[in-house]
């Protein structure tokens, strides 16, 4: 069934994002370089980092490598809520330099570390600094791309700190050789043997600082405060986070499914080896070989996921993990290497597409004041979900040992410990599904309701041609459709210019209310609903006619104007407010919208000076953020869109582009036509 969302969409005449557009994004794609080189030197690192640990210890090396695995999760556990404080508080972009400097010099001085506990102190400050960089880098990220790559971002992002660890094995390996074979003329590699691989560790956090100076990330909401961090200011931070997080079903829902689920992947990790060892007898070689089946699902789910899922992420989270579920079961129940490798990739696509879709949801529904908060406090809960579930389910993979079972209908069914600890993981992750789905029922009892789906009648039969022209207050569109029109008519063409809100006697009324100063405030949902309900007059009593009977119809203002203002500037979101005008205009848009591009203050200057309607009489802050959502409009949609910056230019030479962007769009409609 296609949703609300897609068919809003097809109407506007949008296309499918691609991963090439994303890429195309300059922020986005240095965002990206950055994590995908400090993921392939994190993965470096965590290799050169373990055999330091083995060597440090000696012959108890399995039991320090342990202890260094315990203590990369403790800070999450400790510190996470602090490091979500920060990031909705402090500029994301300079977080995110600072622990990737702190992190480069740790890198280049571990080789020199004297003892264990110097190592275990590194460590754990890494983790530190780390724990803030991930939150940081995932609230930035709808900064930096618009609502509709969300998903693909996420998926190359999942990609990008997953996808680097079977090449920085060979590095690491590559490495490693050449310091065996300089120990003779470079004696000092022998001392050192983890050096080289650390010390391109560390020039990959050199590379991060680079990309991420190169960032244009917007300050946090906050950050226009003055702020003093105190202990009191960061508990009161953090109080806010957990109120928000108790109280907002959807965020709270999201997260309890993803922390169950990766709990889940701690009892697979914890006790897979010994399942296949013992129960599939495939030894460490058929381990590998799950490792490897499963990331290649994984990578498969993250890509394929994000796409497959579209408009209904939420369901499509909820079904993969209940999927997943199943599969784990089943995979449990397996016997021999060949049927569980094949499963693996199955288990791998369903989690990888449940993570990407579980964190597209919380990207695009929890606003941009309690996302740091919200995606540290995911952070720590999985960290401590996977602590929990690396020790607790080997102790009870113990507790019920290898030889146990019972006799079902002449058949002997095998319960050893490993086996049930699966399936424990596996009731786990169902359970995180169903807590999942009731909370998402519980959410879209409490928030609006969709007035309609879109109806089918779209565009009226005729040849007329549908214009609207948007921009911020004071760009110029009234007197550049007048010209426009001018031009047309002198050219043959029968051309109607109409405005919003406004064109008919009801539009009229509902003008002077929205306008008018003497109105007062008026609540965000109202004025949409006014503005919507005259557009729904405009479209049916003067629009649909005129495109009916061919001719040019040239609108200041459309529904782009409705999601700019209200939608975004206002806050009541993109979908909500397309929804309720795709529902009012019956689903009609323009063939074609002009965005005029102007500075807001040139442009408020310009509105106010021969007077202040309501809408210009708002601050700064709001026309800024006006002008920041039409820019967004304007990337997310560039097949319908068209942009005039004018910018230092006279109504002469704007007057030109429009036209010429207006005859460009005629000939695409004739060719279109005799196609």
């Amino acid at each position: 069934m296609t949703s609300t969302v897609e068919e809003i969409a097809a109407l506007r005449g949008t296309r499918p994002a691609t991963y090439q557009d994303l890429l195309r994004l300059r922020g986005f794609r240095r965002l990206f370089l950055d994590q995908l080189v400090g993921s392939l030197g994190n993965w470096i690192g965590f290799a050169a980092v373990s055999v330091l640990a083995i060597r440090l210890a000696g012959s108890a090396g399995a039991y320090a490598l342990a202890a260094v695995m315990a203590i990369r999760l403790l800070p999450g556990i400790l510190f996470g809520a602090i490091a979500g404080a920060l990031v909705d508080r402090f500029d994301r972009k300079r977080l995110m330099m600072a622990s990737d400097a702190v992190n480069g010099v740790i890198y280049a001085i571990l080789p020199f570390v004297p003892n264990l506990w110097s190592l275990y102190a590194l460590t754990f400050l890494i983790e530190c600094v780390q724990l803030v960089w991930a939150p940081a880098r995932d609230a930035s990220m709808p900064n930096l791309v618009p609502e509709r790559q969300l998903g693909n971002a996420n998926s190359l992002s999942l990609i990008s700190a997953y996808g680097p660890l079977p090449i920085a094995g060979a590095v690491f390996a590559i490495l490693a050789g050449i310091s065996s074979t300089l120990e003779g003329s470079v004696p000092f590699l022998a001392r050192y043997p983890e050096l080289l691989a650390l010390w391109v560790d560390a020039l990959t956090f050199g590379f991060s600082v680079l990309m991420l100076s190169r960032l244009e990330l917007p300050p946090p909401p906050t950050t226009h405060e003055k702020v003093r961090l105190g202990l009191t200011r960061v508990v009161d931070d953090i109080r806010v986070g957990v109120r928000f997080l108790r109280e907002s079903t959807l965020a709270s829902s999201m997260t309890i499914g993803i922390v169950i689920a990766f709990s889940a992947v701690g009892a697979v990790l914890a006790v897979g080896p010994i399942f296949v060892r013992d129960t599939l007898g495939a030894g460490a070689a058929g381990w590998g070989i799950v490792q490897t089946t499963v990331g290649l699902g994984l990578a498969t789910g993250m890509v394929g996921g994000a796409r497959g899922a579209r408009g209904d992420r939420d369901r499509y989270f909820v079904l993969a993990l209940g999927a997943a579920a199943g599969t784990l079961f089943v995979l449990a129940a397996m016997s021999s290497l060949a049927p569980a490798a094949a499963l693996s990739i199955v288990l791998g696509i369903l989690c990888g597409a449940s993570w990407v879709n579980g964190y597209v949801v919380l990207q695009e529904h929890v606003e941009d004041e309690f996302r740091g908060r919200t995606f540290a406090a995911l952070t720590v809960l999985s960290r401590l979900g996977l602590f929990l579930s690396l020790t607790a389910f080997p102790i009870l993979a113990g507790i019920v040992g290898a030889d146990h079972g019972i006799e079902l209908l002449g058949w002997r069914i095998d319960l050893s410990g490993t086996r049930v600890a699966l399936w424990l993981g596996g009731a786990m992750v169902l359970g995180a599904s169903a807590i999942t789905w009731r909370g998402l029922l519980r959410h879209r009892t409490t928030r609006p309701i969709a007035l309609a789906l879109v109806p089918r009648m779209k565009r009226p039969r005729g040849d007329g041609v549908f214009i609207a022209f948007e921009g911020i207050e004071g760009a110029g569109k009234g007197t550049q459709i007048e010209r426009a029109a001018a031009a047309l008519r002198a050219a043959g063409h029968d051309v109607l210019t109409v405005r919003e809100p406004g064109g008919t006697p009801l539009g009229e009324r509902l003008r002077d209310i929205l306008l008018d100063g003497g109105t007062g405030s008026m609540q965000p949902r109202a004025e949409a609903m006014l503005f919507a309900a005259a557009r729904a007059q405009l479209v049916a009593q003067v629009i649909r006619p005129a495109i009916a009977a061919g001719k040019i119809v040239l609108c200041d203002r459309y529904i782009d104007s409705s999601v700019a203002y209200q939608g975004m500037a206002r806050g009541l979101g993109e979908e909500d407010v397309l929804t309720l005008n795709a529902w009012a205009t019956q689903g009609l848009f323009p063939d074609l919208v002009l965005l005029l591009h102007l500075d807001p203050e040139a442009g408020l200057a310009r509105a106010r000076a021969d007077g202040a309607d309501r809408i210009e009489r708002e601050g700064m802050e709001f026309h800024a953020k006006v002008a920041e959502a039409y820019g967004k409009i304007a990337v997310d949609h560039p097949e319908r869109l068209s942009t005039i910056d004018t910018t230092g230019l006279d109504e002469d030479a704007v007057q030109a582009r429009v036209v010429e962007a207006i005859e460009r769009a005629l000939r695409d409609r004739a060719d279109d036509g005799d196609a």
